[in-house]
């Protein structure tokens, strides 16, 4: 199946679970939800200091600790407030592909699909942000709490491409640093196959990272780690061009797994450097069970 039935997608909303979005990060939303978030206020539970970073509360500042330190630092306190879930969903023709059960894309989409119901469903605003093939290349959902406007979402993965573009992770980054609001839960999911912008350009990621919870949910197929000796097969690089490779060749077998570990350890790389969760899934992934055990894994590991 290269795109997910909607009805499929639908159905996650009478799925429940009970995992929560997590976070100690500062929500600029006044609306109340079920998120804690750092605000001053009466009756409010000190939680714990940070540094500022640009875009925060500037009411929340520690004058005490800024003082001591010569750099400034905020106050955070829990609260039940609304904050923002951004579901960034990679749409490059990558993710079309699959050797096992289905495509990455459709997997891509049922994870997004999981996510933004529980995010509704725990009273947050969902938006998204799609790059790839889709118009003009990103395509940006505002950020809504009603599940009539995250339909609109799902049905966008539901329909077939009607641009062609290729549109790396760290473009898509740019464009979320301009929408996201500070304390946002970002959850990029992708195949992480094209990192060289973010190996290259760590300052955006750094800085987004400073100011929102940013979540790896990798996507990936057997396939894309090593190849079966099938004789030759040929791949579909556009509507036009065809590229043909000999499987049964051991150099390049081994070539191509090269490559594959050279990414893992790339990708690797950047989520410990940066401390980004990463959760790893597959197109033989049930996508309910194993990306709901990844996010608890998460929250466990945030309250050591």
């Amino acid at each position: 199946m290269l795109y997910p039935d909607f009805n499929d997608l639908i159905a996650y909303k009478a799925k429940k679970n009970a995992f929560k979005h997590s976070s100690k990060r500062c929500v600029k939303s006044s609306a109340a939800g079920n998120h804690h978030s750092p605000f001053r206020g009466r009756g409010l539970e000190f939680d714990s200091v940070r540094q500022y970073v640009p875009g925060d509360d500037i009411r929340c500042i520690d004058w005490r600790v800024t003082a001591r330190t010569g750099l400034p630092h905020l106050k955070l306190f829990r609260e039940e407030r609304e904050r923002q879930i951004l579901l960034c969903v990679d749409m490059n023709a990558t993710m079309r592909f699959g050797t096992q059960n289905t495509f990455k894309s459709v997997q891509a989409a049922h994870a997004a699909s999981f996510l933004g119901w529980r995010g509704l469903e725990q009273h947050h605003c969902v938006s998204a942000c799609l790059f790839g093939d889709v118009l003009r290349g990103v395509q940006v959902f505002p950020s809504k709490n009603t599940g009539k406007s995250f339909c609109t979402v799902l049905k966008t993965f539901t329909q077939p491409c009607r641009e062609e573009h290729s549109i790396s992770i760290y473009e898509s980054l740019q464009h979320i640093d301009r929408v996201s609001r500070t304390g946002s839960l970002i959850y990029l999911i992708s195949d992480f196959m094209d990192l060289d912008g973010i190996l290259h350009n760590n300052a955006l990621l750094s800085r987004l990272n400073k100011r929102c919870d940013v979540i790896f949910i990798a996507i990936n197929d057997r396939s894309d780690q090593s190849i079966l000796p099938v004789g030759t097969l040929g791949f579909c690089i556009d509507q036009t061009n065809k590229m043909f490779i000999n499987t049964d060749s051991i150099a390049g077998r081994e070539a191509y797994t090269h490559l594959w570990n050279q990414n893992r350890q790339q990708l690797y790389g950047i989520t410990a450097k940066f401390k980004i969760p990463l959760i790893e899934l597959t197109t033989e992934s049930d996508i309910q069970r194993d990306l709901a055990l990844g996010l608890k894994s998460i929250v466990k590991r945030m309250r050591q």
